[in-house]
């Protein structure tokens, strides 16, 4: 997992090794944050299929298999998306989480394959 809690974070772990498909999408994702002017509101954690629910809760202090608000997870019959944007990236699903109104948004780039983050995606396109 990796946690990039603005665009400092991001260019940093752009400088690591990543693979081809991530190292785009993180620099893609960096240069439209800037552009928008949210480069330090922009919160991109990287969700890969071996990641625990409980370290992910850790980072954000949320867990995305919970609705927020009504406490629901995602495999229960009365869950409900609470995201604003969820899309298929080829490999990767991207999830967007905004809060408040002043732009701040978590970015969720979730790998797909196995583990219950994969699936909550795949099972809400």
């Amino acid at each position: 997992m990796l946690s990039l809690p603005d665009a400092a974070a991001i260019e940093a772990a752009l400088r690591q090794p990543l693979s081809a498909d991530l190292h785009m999408m993180l620099a893609a994702r960096l240069q439209h944050s800037r552009a928008q002017g949210l480069g330090d509101l922009t919160y991109i954690v990287v969700i890969e299929c071996g990641d625990a629910e409980a370290a992910v809760k850790q980072v954000l202090g949320w867990s995305p298999l919970m609705h927020p608000i009504d406490g629901t997870r995602y495999d229960d019959s009365g869950f409900q998306p609470y995201w604003a944007w969820l899309s298929d990236l080829g490999g990767w699903y991207e999830l967007i989480h905004p809060i408040g109104n002043d732009g701040f948004a978590y970015i969720l780039l979730i790998e797909q394959g196995d583990g219950p983050f994969a699936a909550m995606c795949g099972g809400h396109l």
